[in-house]
């Protein structure tokens, strides 16, 4: 007798289908709870909102107290805010100093109006930090908190809320607070064109902002920061610089292989002051001293000279297009320290459009600094050779020479030596390096392609291989 019902094999072929549907059913609830939920499960000691060494030190030290105000809509959500709070929760779980207190820009505008000075247009997402001490406060917008950059042909964003907050507090609380500015108005590199620096620089407490010689007023604490100037200073501009720097400024000045340093005679004269200034030209190191990591003639990977700033480096310098920095001439009451040099072969080229291991009558050849550190009183001056080691758009093998290099831990060590701070850091202050941490695409349509494969092609090839086996069963 004939049993009735549907063939065996049809069986197979409806659980397999059956078996597809619950694969994409998982996927599709892993990425929506991946979305919702990915702070919670993440309990790594690495995970996103881990409080750096850097930043629990910082908070351990601080003794003023301090209100930090996320503002923030009732009912609104999303990762940004997911991140923000625990940050802050964790800021204020490790510090009894620390105070969060969201704001309602909808029933709290007075609150808003007296921490920013404005009580509309604020987004949500925007964090004020009150130093109850000083009572200054310090401005975070919801942009500030993710750092976006492009490595092999995507756009990858990391959330560096941590080292911005720290920065921030310290900020609030300083009993002088510093500001570094990029000098415009010479064709310098400006702001937009170093970001990574910028945050750095926020990281460290630092206010950042940018204006031409004549219009700023920075004071004695302040950093000015003059990079790859294109024209040369007004004579006024150069008594202004001449009298910060005679009052106890700091300056951080970088030229490199491309600067016309011939026609800056007004900034030349300033350096010459004290004893200081730039060979024209392009160093090139030898075939046998050359970086074999970079294997690049125009990018130098010097060592360091001494050890005041730091005494070593977890990783390279790579310093793009570089000149030389003039041996430093004696003038009373300035010494100058040499940081950074390059082997005894390297050749200083006159030519600078030509190839870069053909040498000309006229090159020189030796031992040249790269960078130097002046001091007299309370001033300093930092002269660094490469004008582009500080630059965002500088590409080395699919990535940027900021990312292969350690030239923001030592530009930082510098900076920190030069304004008499802690010497100790990283950008391990919060900024969370690619790609262990959160990384989000940029572009929808990538994002898409991405949930395509995930759910498609993964459960298509297993359906193939169950039909597969299928087959070769009934064959048996």
């Amino acid at each position: 007798m004939r049993k009735s019902g549907l063939p065996f094999g049809v069986y197979n072929v409806l659980l397999c289908v059956l078996v597809v549907c619950a694969v994409v059913l998982l996927c599709l609830c892993a990425e929506e709870a991946e979305q919702r939920y990915y702070l919670k499960w993440d309990v790594s000691d690495d995970r996103i909102t881990a409080l750096s060494d850097y930043t629990l030190s910082h908070l351990a030290a601080l003794e003023g107290d301090v209100v930090i105000y996320p503002v923030y809509t009732p009912g609104t959500s999303g990762s940004l805010r997911d991140l923000q709070s625990e940050t802050l929760m964790r800021m204020a779980s490790v510090c009894d100093h620390v105070t969060v207190e969201t704001i309602d820009p909808d029933t709290q505008p007075q609150r808003l109006l007296s921490l920013a000075g404005e009580s509309e247009g604020i987004p949500d997402g925007t964090v004020l930090i009150h130093s109850l001490e000083t009572g200054r406060t310090v401005r975070l917008d919801p942009d500030d908190f993710l750092f976006s950059r492009r490595l092999d042909d995507e756009i990858y964003t990391i959330y560096c809320g941590e080292a911005l907050l720290i920065g921030a507090i310290d900020s609030a609380t300083a009993p002088h607070p510093a500001t570094a500015w990029f000098v415009t108005g010479h064709g310098e590199a400006a702001q937009e064109d170093c970001a990574q620096w910028t945050l750095q620089l926020q990281a460290m407490g630092f206010g950042v902002s940018g204006g031409a010689l004549g219009i700023i007023r920075p004071g004695a604490e302040d950093v000015l920061m003059l990079l790859d100037p294109r024209s040369d200073l007004t004579r006024n501009e150069a008594e202004q610089l001449i009298a910060f720097l005679d009052g106890g400024g700091k300056l951080i000045i970088a030229c490199g292989a491309d600067t016309p340093l011939d026609r800056l005679p007004e900034l030349n004269a300033v350096l010459d002051l004290y004893g200081l200034g730039y060979q024209a030209g392009w160093v090139v190191e030898s075939r046998d001293a050359a970086d074999r990591y970079v294997d690049r003639p125009e990018l130098l990977s010097p060592a360091l000279a001494s050890a005041s700033v730091m005494e070593a480096l977890p990783g390279r310098l790579i310093l793009p297009r570089s000149c030389a920095v003039a041996a430093p001439s004696l003038r009373p009451g300035v010494t100058a320290e040499t940081l950074l040099v390059t082997s005894p072969g390297a050749v200083l080229k006159r030519n600078t459009d030509g190839d870069a291991y053909t040498f000309d009558d006229g090159d020189v050849s030796g031992t040249m600094p790269l960078a130097v550190l002046a001091s007299s009183g309370e001033m300093r001056i930092l002269q660094l050779a490469s004008a582009n080691m500080l630059r965002d758009d500088q590409a080395l093998k699919g990535t940027t020479v900021l990312d292969a290099s350690e030239n923001l831990t030592f530009t930082a060590a510098c900076l920190k030596a030069m304004t008499g701070g802690d010497i100790d850091l990283t950008l391990a202050a919060g900024v969370k390096q690619l790609p262990a941490q959160l990384i989000t695409f940029d572009s929808q349509q990538t994002r898409q392609r991405v949930s395509v494969l995930l759910l498609t092609v993964l459960p298509g090839s297993i359906l193939l291989v169950m039909v597969a086996v299928l087959l070769r069963r009934r064959r048996l």
